[in-house]
């Protein structure tokens, strides 16, 4: 099972993400689930950013 996994790895998160879209598209319609998907990328590239930068490392080691 651990092989098919690592095998197929790739196909089944693309095949997830197809699903959580074609849902989103039948259930709030086209702009809503754009909506969604934008903000997703947004937020994800300010995670990032702010990861990059120490940003939340000033809140686990505080000044004193």
């Amino acid at each position: 099972m651990q092989e098919f996994l690592q095998r197929y790895r790739d196909g089944i998160i693309g095949g997830g993400i197809g699903l959580i879209l074609a849902i989103l598209l039948l259930m709030i319609g086209f702009l809503k689930t754009l909506l969604v998907i934008v903000c997703t990328f947004v937020g994800a590239f300010i995670g990032i950013y702010l990861n990059r930068t120490g940003f939340f490392e000033r809140f686990k080691n505080p000044r004193r």
